[in-house]
C-alpha cells in the first residue's frame, strides 16, 4: 500500500497509535532524567498531553484534515502538562496552522505543516536549548525538506516516515553531545525520546497496524484507574451517611478462551444479569473485550459474576453518594462569588500543609500540582475563571509548570471571557513562591507587588532533600541509588545514606550560606518528630546564625524544602 494523501480518518488513527506507543514506553521516558531525583515525569506529561488531543477527536468523524487537526491541537493545548507537554502542544498547534485550508495532506503539505510545527515549538521557549526535543524536531524536518528538494526521492508517506524517523533517532542519540548535562548523566533527552515514540506509533498506523478506539480507551482506562486515587472531601461521606445512589462500576473484561467460546459469546448474558442488580447499564463486546458501565449497590456481586467469563484489565468503582455530596459542596462554594479585588494571586503547590499555608500568607486560589504531578493549562484556566480581579498574579512554584501557566494566561486573554491583566511571576520552586508571597503587601498597587515578588525571588536560595532513584557520578560527587541527596534547582550538593547528613552537607555547600539569616523548612509526609528534633539540634550546633522555622508542608516527593534568605 502506498499512501500519497493523508486524510482525516488516517490521521485520527495515527494519533491514537502514537499515543498508545508513547504509553507503552512512558516509564522509560520518565526514567530519562538528568537529575537522580524522583521527578522524572516527562513521559507522563506527554501522555496526558496527547490524551487531551485524542479525547477531543474521539467522538465523530471529521471529513477534512484541517478540521481534525484543529480539534486535536485544541485538545493537546488544554491538556498540556509540564514543559515537554507545552512544547508538544505548540508543535501540534503549528502543524494545524500549516494544514489550514487543506482537505487532505500530500507529502509536501505534511513537510510544510511539520515546519510550522517546529517554528511554533521554538517560539514557545524563550531561550531554546539545543540537544532537546526541539533539536530532534528541527533536524527531522530539515532532512525531509532536503529530500523533497530532490525529485522522486520521497513519493509516499511510508517513505517519508521512514526517512523522518531514521533522522530523528540519529538526532536523539546525539543529544548528549549537544547538552553536557545529558552526557554527564548518561542519558538521551527525554522529551525527544517521547516525540520519537509518538511518530513511531504513527508510522505503525500508516503501515496498516491500526489500533481500534476500544484499544485506545482501554489504555486510557488504565491511566484513569491510577488517577482515581484522588483526594476526597472527608466531610462528604461520614459514619452517619447513607448510601443513597450506589456505586458507579466500570471495567474492561478480557474474555478468556479457557472460560468461554469467545466468537459465540453473547453479551446479552451479562446485560441480563446487570439488569437484575443495577441500572444505567452500558455493555458492549468488541472482539474479545467487554466494556461495562453499571450503577449498582452490589459491585462485588457484579465482579464475581462477570469473572466467570474472563479477567479484568481495568476496574473503577466510585461511591456515587460521595460524588453527589462532593458536587453539592463544590457547587455551594462556587456560588459564593469571589469578592472583586485589585490584585488576586494563584499559587501552584501540592500537599495539604503547603496548600493551607500558602492561602494563609496571601494566595487566593491554589492549583494543586508540583513535582511529578504537573497541572495542565486547563487547570490554570479553571482557576482564572474563579477570580474577579483587575490583576491576577500566577506563581507556578515549579520550573516545569511556568509554561503551562503562561499558556493559560494567553488562552484566557484570547477568549475575552475575562478582561483582566494576568502576570506569571516565574517562581520556579516552592521556596521562591513562599518568599514572593511572604514579602508582599496586597494593599499596594499591582506593579509594586509584582516588583516586590520578583525582587524576593532573586534573594532566596532553594534547598531540596529527596531520595536518589539511580546512581550518577558527578566530577566531585558520587550519588548512590537509595541515598538521600541535597540539591538546589540546578546542582546536587550532597549524598548520604543518612538524611540529616545530607541536609547538613547541602547547607554547608550552598553558596553564600554564611550571609543568609533566615531558614524556612517545609517538611513532607515522610518526616516524623524525631527527625525534626534532630534537624533543629543540628542547626543550633552547626548554623547558629540562622533563625529558623518549620512548617508542615505534607508534600510527597521532597522530605525537606528549604527556603534560605
Amino acid at each position: 500500500m502506498s499512501i500519497t494523501h493523508l486524510d482525516a480518518k488516517a490521521l485520527k488513527e495515527a494519533f491514537i497509535s502514537g499515543l498508545l506507543n508513547l504509553k507503552a514506553h512512558k516509564e522509560e521516558v520518565d526514567s530519562l532524567n538528568v537529575f537522580p531525583v524522583p521527578d522524572g515525569d516527562t513521559g507522563t506529561n506527554m501522555v496526558m498531553t496527547m490524551e487531551g488531543g485524542t479525547h477531543a477527536i474521539e467522538d465523530g468523524e471529521q471529513e477534512r484534515i484541517d478540521d481534525q487537526l484543529k480539534r486535536f491541537a485544541r485538545g493537546v493545548l488544554l491538556g498540556a502538562r509540564g514543559n515537554s507537554g507545552v512544547i508538544l502542544s505548540q508543535f501540534f498547534k503549528g502543524l494545524s496552522i500549516g494544514a489550514d485550508q487543506k482537505e487532505t495532506l500530500t507529502v509536501p503539505d505534511f513537510i510544510n505543516a511539520f515546519q510550522k510545527g517546529v517554528e511554533k515549538a521554538y517560539e514557545s521557549v524563550i531561550t531554546p536549548t539545543e540537544g532537546t526535543m526541539l533539536t530532534v524536531m528541527r533536524e527531522g524536518v530539515e532532512t525531509m525538506q532536503a529530500a523533497a528538494a530532490k525529485d522522486g526521492e520521497v513519493q509516499t508517506f511510508e517513505d517519508l516516515f521512514t526517512l523522518l524517523l531514521t533522522e530523528m533517532n540519529r538526532s536523539l542519540a546525539n543529544t548528549p553531545e549537544l547538552l553536557p548535562v545529558l552526557k554527564e548523566a548518561g542519558v538521551i533527552d527525554s522529551g525527544g525520546a517521547g516525540f520519537v515514540y509518538i511518530f513511531e506509533g504513527m508510522q505503525s498506523s500508516l503501515l496498516g497496524e491500526k489500533p481500534s478506539f476500544a484499544e485506545e480507551k482501554s489504555a486510557r482506562s488504565v491511566g484513569a484507574v491510577a488517577a482515581s486515587s484522588r483526594q476526597i472531601d472527608i466531610t462528604a461521606f461520614d459514619a452517619d451517611s447513607e448510601l443513597e445512589f450506589g456505586y458507579c462500576t466500570e471495567f474492561i473484561l478480557q474474555l478468556q478462551n479457557a472460560k468461554v467460546d469467545i466468537p459465540s459469546f453473547d453479551i446479552a448474558v451479562i446485560i441480563s444479569y446487570l439488569e437484575s442488580v443495577g441500572n444505567s447499564i452500558v455493555a458492549v463486546k468488541d472482539d474479545d473485550l467487554v466494556k461495562v458501565h453499571v450503577h449498582t449497590f452490589r459491585p462485588g456481586d457484579v465482579l464475581n459474576y462477570c469473572q466467570q467469563f474472563g479477567e479484568y484489565l481495568t476496574l473503577k468503582i466510585e461511591n456515587m453518594s460521595l460524588q453527589h455530596n462532593e458536587t453539592l459542596i463544590v457547587k455551594e462554594r462556587e456560588e459564593q462569588k469571589m469578592v472583586h479585588q485589585d490584585v488576586a494571586i494563584i499559587a501552584c503547590v501540592s500537599g495539604r500543609g503547603l496548600e493551607q499555608y500558602f492561602k494563609e500568607i496571601g494566595a487566593d486560589v491554589i492549583v494543586q500540582g508540583g513535582q511529578t504531578s504537573n497541572p495542565s493549562a486547563e487547570d490554570f484556566v479553571a482557576a482564572l475563571k474563579k477570580i474577579d480581579a483587575d490583576t491576577v498574579i500566577i506563581l507556578p512554584c515549579n520550573s516545569n509548570i511556568v509554561m503551562a501557566a503562561e499558556q493559560a494566561a494567553e488562552l484566557v486573554k484570547e477568549s475575552a471571557e475575562k478582561q483582566m491583566r494576568i502576570v506569571v511571576v516565574k517562581a520556579k520552586t516552592v521556596a521562591e513562591g513562599y518568599s514572593a508571597l511572604s514579602m508582599i503587601d496586597k494593599s499596594q498597587n499591582a506593579d509594586i507587588i509584582i516588583r516586590d515578588m520578583e525582587d524576593a525571588i532573586k534573594h532566596v536560595a532553594t534547598g531540596l532533600i529527596t531520595t536518589a532513584v539511580r546512581d550518577v557520578d558527578y566530577p566531585d560527587l558520587a550519588v548512590n541509588e537509595g541515598d538521600y541527596i541535597g540539591l538546589d534547582r540546578e546542582q546536587v550538593y550532597s549524598d548520604s545514606p543518612n538524611r540529616l547528613q545530607a541536609v547538613k552537607g547541602l547547607l554547608e555547600k550552598m553558596p553564600e550560606i554564611k550571609e543568609k539569616e533566615v531558614l524556612a523548612v517545609f517538611y513532607g509526609k515522610a518526616v516524623d518528630q524525631e527527625a525534626l528534633d534532630a534537624f533543629k539540634a543540628m542547626l543550633n550546633e552547626s548554623f547558629p546564625w540562622l533563625e529558623y522555622g518549620f512548617i508542615d508542608g505534607g508534600q510527597d516527593v521532597y522530605d525537606f524544602i528549604l527556603a534560605v534568605e
